[in-house]
């Protein structure tokens, strides 16, 4: 007799699947591009700003140059009128005492001013004015020779008072005829050449003065 297989019944069993890992999204380059684009105003907005400040002060280191050449110039162009006219001073009375002449000048008695109880230098319309007292050097005594461009267009000047004496009680002004007050004033070379009427210059001015006494 045949056995009876035993008849299990079916189960059914219940698995669970695994679970899957979270997947990471990795930036592309497209998602890095707003980033960098912002990166790059802010350097570039650095820069700028530094290239403004170094023109700045670029700019401002030429004005300072300038100024200080333009005044420098005009020093130069005062001591050359002072140094000349003092020269010319002592030229002038040696010349009239029968001397020989050992200085070059165009400088003569007649540019000594007579004295006066005020100093005429303090006076503007003395040196700006057609009625002008100063002596005017020539224009090649600052300007060099062989330059293809001049550097002064107005020459300096000069004044030459004899220095006043007044007596305790007179009203006159005697001078000793052996000291002079010499007054020298320089122009840059920005300063225009005078007009007919000697109008007063505009730019840099250097003024200048100095006390000789003749032996």
């Amino acid at each position: 007799m045949p056995a009876l297989a035993r008849k299990l019944p079916a189960t059914t069993s219940r698995c669970t699947p695994p679970r899957a890992a979270p997947v990471r999204r990795l930036r592309g380059p497209e998602h890095q591009r707003g980033l960098v684009l912002i990166v790059a105003l802010i350097m570039l907005g650095v820069i700028s700003l530094l290239a403004i400040s170094s023109v700045r002060n670029a700019a401002s280191t030429e004005t300072v140059a300038g100024n200080v050449r333009t005044t420098e110039l005009a020093t130069q162009a005062a001591e050359i009128a002072l140094r000349h006219c003092e020269a010319s001073v002592l030229e002038t009375l040696s010349a009239a005492s029968g001397a020989p002449a050992a200085y070059p000048t165009t400088f003569n008695s007649g540019n000594i001013l007579s004295p006066a109880s005020a100093a005429r230098w303090q006076n503007m319309a003395n040196w700006d004015s057609t009625t002008s007292a100063a002596y005017v050097l020539p224009l090649t005594m600052v300007n060099q020779p062989g330059m293809a461009t001049t550097t002064y267009k107005r020459p300096p000047e000069c004044m030459v008072e004899p220095l006043p004496v007044m007596p305790a009680g007179a009203g006159a002004v005697l001078s000793t005829s052996t000291s002079f007050v010499i007054t020298a004033r320089g122009f840059g070379p920005e300063v225009l050449a005078a007009s007919t009427s000697r109008s007063r210059p505009v730019g840099s001015e250097v003024w200048m003065q100095s006390q000789i006494d003749v032996q």
